[in-house]
């Protein structure tokens, strides 16, 4: 990049991108003491949350709900004054489509597996087979350490592949969009991976913990967007919106940030929290080798849509009474998940319509592509009405796409990151988000939380690798 025409926005820190990992960013960066400039490419804040108005309520179409846990999260609601706007989900179960119609998923069931074998043969979803295989995991040998390994793979070989292919992936295929065969067991559950570390057994450490609260998952009565809101009227950094980046580069112990407009402006360091593919795009010409390694990170297309139905129709239909519906990757059906909103949660009650949430799209599958909206609806619509003997027609539906945005965490996840981040080497360019430390927003307030406190070491590394050079 050429330094003639340099500008300053009087910042000394940029956040790339404007969703929740941005955010929160910002806001830490400006509590430690720094001027923070926050460049969102789009119109409009938040990433993947997203409210809408429909059928006379704020309903979410990006991400649906909190997952209160850790302290990162409540730590961000306390600061924010929302803990007494929270609404947390009706008590409930999800469905879980097998061959044999539904069944319920059993109580105690975790991305980790079963924690308890007793709901699980009830449950119908397992046979005999697979319940006496199940029922051995505390006798199975560790295996190896150290190297990465799927999650499907490692939770087929403690529990046996029925645990694996019927419970665990309707959970985490629908979440991830796709198989968990090749998802990261370090990077995609990295709390699976520190229990199976410290514990003989995954059956047996879960015992233990037989007391502690169960996570709880929350929204707000207008939505997730109170959050975003929240944030941007609090964080006390400089936001602008429609402000898209082209290039960054590293030279001479600052940053350049080159934007689509040919302004340039200069930092001490910059906080990449966008879509992998956008940070390879920015990092392409400065930096190839972390640009490739990122742009090697998948992210699946997937669509959501919210759909309302005559309340009298739906209340005949007794498999909607539960708050869910999951649906195995290998189902090879159109749709992925559907969650009954109007029964799970309390802010969507209505005496006229039911809202139901309905989603597809996985990685690989490049269909969504190449229907028009009405097509996608009616794909999902049929489905449900198939699954849930729905006999009704939608009154409106709302429908949201997401091209190549949800990021895949695959094995090999961390290794690739190491990778990028050497290529980078001392330059103050730091890498968050849901690309980079996982799915969901207690992830990425977690990985807005590491970052910010990176950052201060970051620029003194690069302050004295300059000093060396001159």
């Amino acid at each position: 990049m050429s330094a003639s025409s340099e500008s300053r926005t009087g910042a000394d820190v940029a956040v790339i991108g404007g969703g929740i990992t941005a955010l929160v960013a910002a806001r830490r960066l400006v509590e430690s003491g720094r001027s923070v400039c926050v460049l969102e490419a789009s119109a409009s804040l938040g990433g993947q949350i997203r409210t809408v108005d429909f059928a006379g309520h704020a309903v979410d179409v990006g991400a649906e709900a909190l997952h209160v846990a850790g302290p990162h999260v409540e730590r961000l609601i306390d600061e924010l004054g929302l803990r007494d706007d929270l609404v947390v989900a009706n008590p409930g179960f999800a469905w879980i489509w097998t061959q044999r119609g539904l069944r319920r998923m059993p109580a105690g069931m975790g991305p980790a597996g079963p924690t308890r074998l007793g709901p699980v043969v009830g449950s119908r979803v397992l046979s005999p087979g697979g319940i006496a295989r199940a029922a051995l995991e505390p006798m199975v040998p560790r295996g190896p350490g150290g190297a990465d390994v799927g999650v499907g793979e490692f939770l087929a070989r403690r529990f046996g592949p029925q645990v694996s292919e019927r419970l665990v992936d309707p959970v985490l295929g629908s979440l991830h969009a796709g198989e968990i065969d090749r998802l990261s067991l370090r990077a995609a559950t990295p709390h699976v991976a520190t229990q199976a570390e410290r514990h003989r057994s995954l059956l047996l450490a879960h015992r233990h913990r037989r007391g502690a609260a169960a996570p709880s998952f929350v929204s707000f009565a207008g939505g997730l967007k109170r959050l975003v809101d929240s944030l941007v009227a609090s964080t006390g950094a400089e936001i602008r919106t429609s402000s898209p980046v082209a290039a960054l580069c590293y030279d001479s112990g600052r940053v350049e940030l080159e934007m689509v407009d040919g302004a340039r402006n200069l930092f001490d360091a910059v906080v990449v929290a966008t879509p992998a593919r956008v940070a390879a795009e920015l990092l392409g010409q400065w930096c190839p080798v972390a640009a490739a390694e990122l742009g090697g990170l998948r992210a699946a297309s997937v669509a959501t849509a919210v759909v309302s139905y005559p309340r009298g129709r739906v209340a005949a239909t007794a498999a909607m009474s539960a708050n869910g519906l999951l649906v195995p990757s290998g189902a090879r059906r159109f749709l992925k998940a559907a969650t009954f909103l109007t029964s799970k949660w309390p802010h969507l009650e209505d005496p006229d319509r039911f809202l139901v949430r309905l989603s597809a799209g996985r990685i690989g599958i490049d269909e969504l592509a190449d229907l028009d909206d009405d097509s996608v609806i009616s794909k999902m619509q049929k489905d449900l009405a198939e699954m849930c003997g729905l006999d009704a027609e939608p009154l409106g539906w709302h429908l949201e796409r997401w091209p190549t945005t949800l990021a895949r965490l695959e094995v090999g996840h961390l290794e690739r990151l190491a990778r990028a981040r050497a290529a980078i080497g001392d330059a103050p360019i730091l890498l968050a988000g849901a690309a980079i430390d996982g799915l969901g927003i207690a992830s990425c307030v977690a990985s807005a939380d590491r970052v910010a406190t990176a950052v201060e070491a970051a620029v003194e590394v690069a302050r004295r690798s300059e000093e060396l050079r001159t």
